[in-house]
């Protein structure tokens, strides 16, 4: 039994696989398992604004009454639906900035004799 994490956290992924990118991950807990763990986290976190994006622009869309509530309902759920679009792109550049931080940590601990210590 796994002491150091709390009562019904989930064990971290052995592989993280997202959108054609696969992270393997390191037995031990280095920075580079933890840096796919965070990857794959984001990954899920991309994956749910982008669905909720979509469901607002749906709702707006479904909006079809002339009313002043509706119409303004209309244009902030777009409104909103726009940014949380932003948000997701902005993750995503995340996702992509932590996997490269992820190979750059895999390979320097892959080379310990090079890099000295924990290969950093």
């Amino acid at each position: 039994m796994c002491t150091d994490r709390p009562s019904g956290a989930r064990r971290p992924p052995t592989g993280v696989h997202h959108r054609g990118v696969t992270l393997a991950l390191p037995a031990v807990d280095s920075a580079a398992r933890r840096l796919a763990v965070i990857a794959h986290d984001l990954a899920r976190l991309i994956d749910r604004m982008t669905d909720a994006a979509l469901v607002a622009r749906g709702l707006a869309d479904a909006v079809d009454w002339q009313a002043r509530a509706a119409t303004a309902f209309h244009d902030r759920a777009t409104a909103w639906a726009g940014d949380v679009s932003g948000l997701a792109c902005l993750a995503e550049t995340a996702r992509c900035d932590i996997a490269r931080a992820h190979d750059r940590a895999a390979f320097g601990e892959s080379l310990p004799g090079l890099f000295g210590g924990e290969g950093r």
